[in-house]
């Protein structure tokens, strides 16, 4: 739907699109897109490595009470193609 709207005004609207993929697993959030993760060892809650597992995102808190992600990776796209292309990775 965003970009039949984009398409739609192409002429007399000049639009950036950036998306950015996250999971969210037991309470952390994982950037998806990240291209050089920070691999550290997880452990089970017992003390037993429970494998490497990228860093976790920082939540965060707007000024305006909003929330943010820090550092989270978002790529710029235009179109449905591309957007697509980076779930694939």
């Amino acid at each position: 739907m965003i970009f039949k709207r984009v398409e739609e005004t192409k002429g007399t609207t000049e639009f950036l699109i950036r998306v950015s993929f996250i999971e969210i697993f037991k309470e952390e959030v994982i950037d998806l897109l990240e291209s050089n993760p920070s691999i550290y060892s997880k452990t089970d809650g017992n003390g037993k490595p429970a494998g490497p597992s990228r860093a976790p995102i920082q939540i965060r808190e707007t000024d305006n009470g909003g929330i943010s992600l820090a550092d989270v990776t978002e790529a710029e796209v235009t179109s449905q193609k591309e957007m697509d292309s980076f779930l694939l990775k």
